[in-house]
């Protein structure tokens, strides 16, 4: 088994090594001086609700994500989570959350893609949170708490935010509800537009006991 997993890392170094994504500098897939030129999102009405850590517009931020979600380079998700950590760490400070939730793909979603990319950036989000003072305690990622009852058309091919928020009303569940009572939930995403997957997924966990709920997402 340890063999195996040495030649599957060997097997993607070399298949994607980890050079940046955007310079080809050595040793990062976004390497400290391109993340520094990524600019802040713009403010928009949803901004109290939803933190985002750079902006969707940035070509950088839109070839990083694609290549996460499209072309399964599952290693971009810790410099995407890394992109939330540095822009948002004060903002989360001030949030003090006790939980982090990862928005959900819907089954046939999940069986397409063969991996749910929220949750990646998710992890690695509580990981860096947890060693760090915010809170001073462990911020657990808890993948067993929100669902997706149905699939949906996707958010992309919606323009109006009215429809969005209509397609997506009533998709999300909570189970294991006695998790999230009277707890502070960071519900986690890589790209909020309008922001209607996110608002959704809080109106559900507020429904079931949550205390409060901040969306955080990597790009708006």
């Amino acid at each position: 088994m340890f063999l195996l997993r040495k030649l599957s890392t060997y097997t993607l170094d070399f298949i994607f090594p980890k050079d940046c994504i955007s310079c080809g500098k050595r040793g990062s897939y976004l390497c400290s001086k391109c993340r520094i030129k990524i600019p802040n999102p713009d403010i928009d009405e949803n901004s109290n609700e939803i933190l985002g850590a750079v902006s969707y517009q940035s070509p950088l931020i839109k070839k990083t994500i694609r290549a996460l979600k499209y072309r399964g380079v599952r290693q971009m998700a810790k410099p995407l989570a890394g992109l939330i950590y540095e822009r948002l760490l004060e903002d989360l400070s001030e949030v003090e959350p006790d939980i982090i939730v990862p928005i959900p793909l819907s089954q046939q979603g999940l069986r397409k893609r063969g991996f749910n990319q929220a949750e990646l950036i998710a992890k690695h989000l509580s990981d860096m949170l947890s060693t760090s003072d915010v809170g001073q305690k462990n911020i657990g990622c808890y993948t067993n708490v929100l669902y997706k009852n149905k699939s949906t058309i996707s958010q992309v091919e919606i323009k109006d935010r009215k429809k969005r928020l209509k397609n997506l009303n009533g998709a999300f569940s909570v189970k294991n509800s006695e998790l999230i009572k009277n707890k502070v939930i960071l519900v986690v995403d890589d790209v909020s537009t309008t922001g209607a997957t996110i608002l959704e997924a809080r109106r559900a966990l507020l429904a079931r006991g949550a205390k409060e709920v901040y969306g955080v997402v990597v790009a708006k």
